[in-house]
């Protein structure tokens, strides 16, 4: 069915729960016209805003700890690398 199993939790779990917010006329009336040029809705819009706004900040630093978190994780090498010297048996190869 899904080749990817992340894709179809995605799409069945993604809408899941409902809110009410109230806008302004105004604010409704270029929100509904924002989502008549992006050929969207309104609430796509507004999930979109909190994803860029709220979400993508927590999410960047997730990713740093986890980079952090691998980086550390690795075991050190007692002997210093010698780039050059590795760049060169690559290149023989």
């Amino acid at each position: 069915m899904y080749a990817n199993m992340y894709v179809y939790n995605k799409l069945t779990n993604m809408l899941s729960k409902r809110t009410n917010i109230l806008f302004s006329n105004e604010m409704w009336e270029e929100l509904n016209t924002l989502a008549k040029e992006r050929k969207s809705s309104i609430g796509e819009i507004v999930r979109s805003a909190i994803e860029d706004v709220y979400l993508s900040e927590r999410k960047r630093v997730l990713f740093q700890n986890a980079v952090r978190a691998i980086i550390h994780a690795r075991p050190k090498s007692e002997k210093e690398i010698d780039y050059k010297e590795l760049i060169n048996e690559g290149r023989n190869e």
